[in-house]
C-alpha cells in the first residue's frame, strides 16, 4: 500500500503559511484599539483531515469483490476507505463601488487529497461576485470548474465486444464539470427571516469511453432561514434538477441504430432540505455552535429504452438520504476549529421487477465521513 506523500507536503505548507500569517495578524490585533481601519482584502485558509469509509461509493457487492481480489482490472485503489486531507485557499476584495452598497469579489481553490488512493484526488476552482442591491437584498453569481473527477472503473462494453472480457476493458469513468450559479437573497421581518432563491447550470464532460453520459443539468430552488431566538435558527428548502444526458458515444456510434441502443441517463430529481443551527453557551470563554442539515432526494430516470437495452436506467428511481453536521469553535477572531460528520445513503429501485435485484446490487451504498478542520482568515 503506497502512501501519497504529496498530500502531507501540501498540508505542511498550508500550516506554515497559517502560522506565519497568524503571527502577523496578532500584531494587527494588538493595534486594534489605537488604529482602527477598514480592510478591503481577506485571505482564507482551511486545512483538515477526514476519514472516509467508502471513497468510491461501492455497494456491498463490489466491496466484497475488492476484498476477494475478483474482477481483475476493475479496482485501481489500494483500499476502499482512506484518510483524506481537505484543504482550501481563497481571497476576496470588498469595496463600495456603487454608493454605499457593498461589492465582494472572490476567488478560491479547494481540494481533497487521498493518503493511499491518489487516483481519487480532485480539486475545484471558484470565482464569484456578491453585490448588495438594497439594504436587505443581495445577489451572487459564481463560476466553478472541476478539471477531473474520478468515479471508478467500469467495463467499456464496446471494447468488450471487440477484444473480449479482458482486464483491459475496464476503463476509468471520469468527468470535468463547469457550473454557472446564481442566487438572490432577501431579509424579511426585521432580518429574522431570510429567503434565498437558487439557479445553476452545470455541464459535465466525460472521458472518451463514456461520452454518452455528457449532460446539461439545470437546478432551481429556494431555501428559507428563520431565526427563532438569539441562539436557534431553523431552515427548510427545495431544489429541482433536470439532467439531459447526450446518449451518444462519439467514438463508436456511427448511425441512428447505435444511438438508439445506447443507455440514457437522463433524470429528474427532487431535493428536500431541513436544517437547524444552535449557538451553545461559551466554553472557556469561546463561542461555539452546531449546524445539522438533512436532505431527502428522489431521482427518477427518464429513459424510454426497453429493459434489455438499458438495464441500469429503465424504470429506475433512487432514494438518497444525507445528513451533514458540523461543530464550530471560535478560538480567535480569525481562527476557528470545525469538527464534522457526514452520512450518505442511497437505495436504488426499479419498476422492472426482473431487474430489481440487479440495480440494487449495483447501486445501493452507504458512506460516512468524519473529520476536523482548522480555518483561518487574515484581513489587510
Amino acid at each position: 500500500m503506497k502512501l501519497n506523500i504529496s498530500c502531507f507536503g501540501i498540508h505542511f505548507l498550508i500550516l506554515y503559511v497559517l502560522v506565519f500569517s497568524l503571527s502577523i495578524s496578532e500584531n494587527v490585533l494588538a493595534q486594534k484599539d489605537t488604529n482602527k481601519k477598514t480592510y478591503h482584502w481577506e485571505v482564507r485558509l482551511s486545512v483538515g483531515t477526514m476519514y472516509d469509509n467508502n471513497i468510491l461509493k461501492y455497494s456491498d457487492k463490489y466491496i466484497e469483490r475488492f476484498l476477494n481480489s475478483e474482477d481483475e482490472g476493475r479496482f485501481h485503489i489500494s483500499s476502499y476507505d482512506d484518510m483524506v486531507f481537505p484543504y482550501s485557499v481563497g481571497i476576496s476584495y470588498r469595496n463600495n463601488f456603487i454608493g454605499d452598497l457593498t461589492t465582494i469579489l472572490s476567488a478560491g481553490y479547494n481540494s481533497n487529497t487521498y493518503s493511499y488512493n491518489g487516483i481519487k484526488n480532485w480539486g475545484q476552482y471558484n470565482i464569484s461576485l456578491r453585490q448588495l442591491v438594497a439594504r436587505f437584498s443581495t445577489f451572487l453569481i459564481s463560476y466553478s470548474y472541476i478539471p477531473n473527477f474520478y468515479i471508478r472503473h467500469f467495463r467499456d462494453d464496446d471494447w468488450a465486444e471487440s477484444i473480449g472480457y479482458t482486464p483491459e476493458t475496464y476503463q476509468p469513468y471520469e468527468f470535468s464539470k463547469e457550473s454557472y450559479n446564481a442566487w438572490f437573497q432577501q431579509y424579511l421581518f426585521k432580518k429574522k427571516t431570510r429567503v434565498r432563491l437558487y439557479f445553476s447550470y452545470m455541464k459535465y464532460f466525460h472521458n472518451e469511453h463514456y461520452t454518452e453520459y455528457d449532460c446539461d443539468n439545470y437546478l432551481y430552488g429556494f431555501r428559507v432561514y428563520q431565526l427563532l431566538s438569539k441562539s436557534i435558527r431553523v431552515d427548510a428548502g427545495y431544489k429541482y434538477i433536470t439532467s439531459d444526458a447526450k446518449g451518444i458515444d462519439v467514438v463508436n456510434d456511427t448511425n441512428e441504430d447505435d444511438i438508439a441502443n445506447r443507455g440514457d441517463a437522463t433524470y429528474k430529481e427532487h431535493i428536500y432540505t431541513v436544517g437547524v443551527a444552535f449557538k451553545f453557551p461559551k466554553v472557556f470563554g469561546l463561542k461555539n455552535d452546531i449546524n445539522i442539515t438533512g436532505q431527502y432526494q428522489r431521482r427518477f430516470y427518464q429513459t424510454d429504452h426497453f429493459l434489455e437495452l438499458d438495464p441500469l436506467h429503465a424504470g429506475r428511481y433512487d432514494t438518497n438520504i444525507r445528513v451533514y453536521s458540523r461543530y464550530n469553535l471560535i478560538i480567535l477572531k480569525y481562527l476557528s476549529l470545525t469538527a464534522f460528520f457526514n452520512w450518505i445513503y442511497r437505495d436504488t429501485e426499479t419498476t422492472a421487477e426482473l431487474n430489481r435485484q440487479y440495480v440494487s446490487n449495483e447501486k445501493d451504498y452507504s458512506q460516512y465521513q468524519i473529520g476536523i478542520k482548522i480555518n483561518y482568515r487574515f484581513q489587510f
